[in-house]
């Protein structure tokens, strides 16, 4: 699976990109607020989150 996220990460506009790291963000902000948080689910949108961060930083060079 983590071939195909990579594969349509990669495939985004800088846009996609910046509302998918809103999108985790959110989704990781509201499952921890709602008590007893699942760490894999927590972790897959912390793992999004890198792999997004990855590609921007492959776009401007770093």
């Amino acid at each position: 699976m983590s071939i195909l996220l990579e594969s349509q990460i990669k495939s985004l506009r800088i846009e996609g990109l910046l509302l998918l790291v809103e999108d985790a963000e959110r989704c990781i902000g509201s499952h921890v607020a709602g008590g007893d948080p699942v760490e894999e689910y927590v972790d897959h949108q912390k793992y999004i989150l890198s792999l997004v961060q990855e590609e921007l930083e492959r776009r401007r060079g770093v």
